[in-house]
């Protein structure tokens, strides 16, 4: 399978395929812990949870007209709410978090379209449907 973007959600308009992320994919929760020590130095521990909500990193390799491509997207799509399909078939609703988006050209390629290939890590929050 491959990475589907889908936005804007539910009212889908534009769909961008990108290929599997080049080295699988990091998920995480996106709670927050802080912690404070009392004057008579007991230490409080407090989770702030964002219910569902979780974040996955998606490092990529993808052509340059791949990425003039996700480009356009993020350019047209950013502030909206986004369905992505992972490369595991799981289902997301979030948004970007990426700020900012950093292609950087990694290597030629003749096979290639544009003749150049770009990395790109893509991080969302969502939740998973």
């Amino acid at each position: 399978m491959s990475v589907e973007l889908a936005a804007p959600y539910p009212a889908v308009q534009t769909i961008s395929v990108l290929p599997n992320p080049q080295f699988g994919d990091g998920e995480a929760t996106t709670d927050d812990v802080s912690t404070q020590r009392a004057m008579d130095g007991t230490l409080y521990t407090y989770v702030k949870s964002k219910g569902s909500r979780r974040r996955i990193t998606l490092p990529m390799e993808i052509s340059r007209m791949k990425g003039l491509e996700l480009r356009a997207f993020i350019q047209s799509y950013y502030a909206s709410k986004i369905r992505l399909t992972d490369h595991l078939g799981q289902v997301w609703v979030g948004n970007l978090v990426n700020n900012p988006f950093e292609f950087s050209t990694t290597k030629r390629s003749v096979a290639s379209p544009g003749g150049e290939m770009q990395t790109i890590q893509i991080e969302f929050e969502g939740v998973k449907q």
